[in-house]
C-alpha cells in the first residue's frame, strides 16, 4: 500500500504479513491513526469509503496494503500509551512527509489516495496548486511560517512581536500564492515543512533550560547582553563536557529545526512578511524569492 505511512513502515523496518482480513481493530487504529496526522475527523460517509477501500484490499489479496493497515494500527496503540503533547507533536511533526507520500501515490493511479487528499484539503483548502513532485499550497504552511517568525522575533531576538492578526495572515497569504508558482518542487517541499518545524519547536522550547535557550540564540546570530555573553564563556571555558551534553540534547528537538530555519523560510519564499521592530507592526517585503544560487528576483 504505497498511499500512506509507507515511509514510517519502511523506518520501523516492517515485513510483509500472509494476507488475511482486516481485523475492526486494526481498521479502527488505522482510522485513528489517519485521523490523529492528518487533524481531521471523518465523517461517516467518509469512514464508509475508506473502509470499501480497506475490505478491497482483502478481497484482491494486496498483502502489502493489509500489512501496513495493521502496522498503521499497532504503531497508533503502541504510540497512544505515551504522553499526549509528546505523541501529538509526534503526528504533527509526520503530516508534511505524509502528504507528499500520499501526493506521490495519487499521482501514480492509486484511487484511495486521491480519496484522503480530498478528504483532507475539503477541511484545509488549497489556496495554490502544487507542480508535480511539490504539493499545494494551505494556510496551515503559511500559519506555521508566521508562527516561527514570531518565535524567532520574541525568543531569539527579544522583540515584542504580537501573535499575527486575520489582516497579517490574509497579506502573508496572498504573498506566498504569488510567489508558489515560481517554486521548484523542491522548494514547495521545504515551506510545506514548516508545519514539522514549528510542531518541533513548540514542543521543545518551552522545555529547554536556560543555557539551551542561550545558546540557541547565539547560535542563531541574536545580539546577546555581556551578562549572557560571559555565561556562554563561562560554559565553553569550564565546561565543555557538559556542554557537549547540553548540545546533544538540543540537537534532539532543536538544533535540526534551526539549521533548517536558516535557509529555509527566507530563502524559499523570501522576507514576506516580517514583523519589524522598528515601526512596531508586521510588515510586507514584497514577495520577493531568494532561489538556493543567492539570487534574488520578483515574480
Amino acid at each position: 500500500m504505497k498511499h500512506l505511512f509507507v515511509h514510517i513502515a519502511l523506518l520501523m523496518g516492517v515485513f510483509p504479513l500472509f494476507a488475511q482480513r482486516i481485523e475492526e481493530r486494526h481498521f479502527r487504529g488505522y482510522i485513528d491513526l489517519c485521523q490523529a496526522v492528518f487533524g481531521i475527523t471523518y465523517s461517516p460517509q467518509e469512514l464508509q469509503e475508506i473502509r470499501r477501500h480497506v475490505d478491497q484490499y482483502a478481497a484482491t489479496n494486496d498483502r502489502e496494503s493489509i500489512n501496513t493497515v495493521i502496522k498503521s494500527a499497532e504503531k497508533f496503540y503502541e504510540v497512544s500509551s505515551r504522553p499526549r503533547d509528546l505523541v501529538m507533536t509526534a503526528w504533527r511533526m509526520t503530516l508534511p512527509s505524509t502528504l507528499r507520500a500520499v501526493h506521490q501515490a495519487a499521482a501514480n493511479g492509486r484511487a484511495d489516495s486521491q480519496y484522503l487528499l480530498d478528504a483532507y484539503y475539503r477541511r484545509f483548502p488549497i489556496l495554490a496548486p502544487g507542480k508535480p513532485n511539490g504539493v499545494p499550497l494551505t494556510r496551515s504552511m503559511v500559519e506555521a511560517d508566521l508562527a516561527l517568525k514570531q518565535w524567532m522575533a520574541n525568543e531569539i531576538h527579544q522583540q515584542n512581536a504580537p501573535a499575527p492578526d486575520a489582516q497579517v495572515l490574509a497579506a502573508a497569504s496572498r504573498s506566498a500564492v504569488q510567489a508558489w508558482p515560481t517554486l521548484s518542487p523542491e522548494q514547495q517541499v521545504k515551506f510545506a515543512e514548516q508545519i514539522a518545524e514549528w510542531a518541533r519547536v513548540s514542543y521543545a522550547w518551552p522545555r529547554a533550560s536556560a543555557i539551551d535557550k542561550l545558546i540557541t540564540r547565539n547560535d542563531m546570530g541574536a545580539r546577546l547582553s555581556p551578562q549572557e555573553q560571559a555565561a556562554i564563556q563561562q560554559v565553553l571555558a569550564g565546561f565543555n563536557s557538559q556542554l557537549a551534553g547540553l548540545r546533544a540534547q538540543q540537537n534532539s528537538m532543536l538544533q535540526s529545526s534551526i539549521d533548517h530555519m536558516k535557509q529555509n523560510s527566507e530563502t524559499i519564499m523570501g522576507r514576506g512578511t516580517v514583523w519589524n521592530p522598528a515601526t512596531n507592526r508586521w510588515e510586507q517585503q514584497g514577495g520577493i524569492v531568494t532561489e538556493y544560487n543567492g539570487v534574488v528576483r520578483v515574480p
